[in-house]
């Protein structure tokens, strides 16, 4: 027995099959919208500081672990804090080192998987003995190492060394350094792809 096809259905493309299956899907959409919602949210913080008319770095120790109000709805925490917009803000540099160490992360792997994936030989095999060495150390012990590295001993100034900008660089780096090999292997098994095609063996073969 074959199953009928919608024809409106067989025409959409696959991302618009996607898009498609993504709306009627209930609990896809709920996600999206309240992921969609907190990403608002924390970009908007500064302005919803500025509206509230509270300073996320100020210290109040009178009002010190209040429970949840109107005011603040989160309460606040041991220095008087409000706990509500903290979480605003440090979920701006959550989706900032995200996005950063993802882009990094995606040219990392695409500098290494593609000469690896088209060239072949001595050279795939170095890369890849290198992506596997990557993937093989401890990430969160080694993350955690590189991270409590004392840059003032190695003879950066104290200023610097204990910058916000700086840790922020530090995580990123780090994070990108060790994060590339899955993109580095699905690049690779592309360019793999890529090179036997009919169409490539022709332009190299003129």
């Amino acid at each position: 027995m074959t199953q009928k096809i919608d024809p409106e259905r067989r025409e959409l493309s696959p991302s618009q099959l996607t898009w498609s299956r993504f709306c009627t899907h209930r609990m896809a959409l709920l996600s999206g919208l309240i992921l969609i919602m907190l990403v608002i949210l924390a970009v908007a913080a500064p302005i919803i500081e500025y509206v509230s008319g509270y300073n996320t770095s100020s210290v109040d120790l009178l009002n010190r672990f209040e429970t949840a109000s109107l005011s603040h709805p989160f309460g606040t925490d041991e220095l008087g804090r409000d706990v509500l917009l903290r979480l605003f803000y440090g979920g701006r540099v959550s989706l900032l080192v995200g996005l950063t160490t993802a882009v990094l992360a995606a040219l990392f792997g695409v500098m290494i998987g593609i000469p690896a994936g088209y060239f072949g030989g001595w050279l795939d095999s170095l890369l890849m003995r290198l992506t596997d060495s990557v993937i093989a150390l401890p990430l969160l012990p080694l993350l955690i190492v590189l991270a409590a590295v004392d840059l003032s001993k190695l003879g950066v100034s104290p200023a610097v060394a204990n910058s916000p900008e700086l840790s922020f660089y530090r995580i990123v780096l780090i994070i990108s350094l060790v994060g590339w090999t899955t993109v580095a292997r699905l690049v690779r098994g592309a360019a793999l792809s890529l090179r036997e095609r009919d169409f490539v063996l022709a332009a190299l073969s003129q």
